[in-house]
């Protein structure tokens, strides 16, 4: 009996997994297609040539991203980096958007 009950709790486990990578999945085709759409485009200035986000998902976490999405005059200041990006206000990008959004490029680690 305590077999079962391991091989049951297993196949639950599994279950409970695959559904948790295919709503990750489908948060990352989000948050792609946010980036791909939004207006400002994002794609203006970050893209293969320049500021590339490729390498962000390595040393930003996703609150920084919101941060940089939201606030981004205040995180130049904060860090000291020069350069121009709009405010995205949830006007522009409700906080759903923005959660896969931060996902989405997080993600994008080499």
């Amino acid at each position: 009996m305590p077999r079962l009950t391991v091989l049951l709790a297993s196949a639950v486990a599994l279950s409970f997994a695959g559904v948790a990578a295919a709503e990750d999945a489908a948060m990352l085709e989000k948050g792609k297609t946010v980036f791909e759409s939004a207006k400002p485009a994002c794609k203006m200035c970050h893209n293969e040539k320049k500021n590339s986000l490729d390498n962000y998902g390595a040393a930003g976490s996703v609150e920084e991203v919101k941060a940089w999405v939201r606030t981004p005059k205040e995180q130049f200041a904060k860090t000291g980096k020069k350069g121009m990006m709009p405010t995205f206000a949830a006007s522009k990008i409700s906080d759903e958007d923005l959660d896969a959004l931060a996902a989405y490029l997080v993600s994008l680690k080499k």
